[in-house]
């Protein structure tokens, strides 16, 4: 549960410092944090698809009532699907969407 409650927070303090994407492609990671290459390989309007390569990830997705959904820890290379849904709401416009490392 801690390791949840960190990954949200920092999933938190991303989205604060305009680290949340929408692009098709995610570089940008904190210092001493290995480099993730992610990209959205789903997304059905309520179910992000995250996919990452440079190591294990977690996959998060901003929802349209702000909350911040957050997948399963993937390997990497693998897909990690935040669901909205979990928060009785659909993903954000524009998709916010993204992976940090777990």
């Amino acid at each position: 549960m801690k390791r949840v409650l960190a990954s949200a927070f920092a999933i938190v303090a991303l989205s604060g410092a305009g680290l949340v994407t929408s692009a098709s492609s995610v570089s940008a990671a904190p210092q001493g944090a290995s480099a993730l290459s992610c990209s959205k390989v789903f997304d059905d309007g309520n179910t992000a698809g995250i996919k990452c390569t440079g190591g294990a990830f977690i996959g998060y997705a901003k929802c349209a009532n702000g909350a911040i959904a957050q997948g399963a820890a993937a390997a990497s290379g693998t897909t990690s699907y935040a669901y909205c849904t979990s928060f009785n709401s659909h993903l954000a416009s524009p998709r916010r969407w993204g992976g940090i490392p777990a």
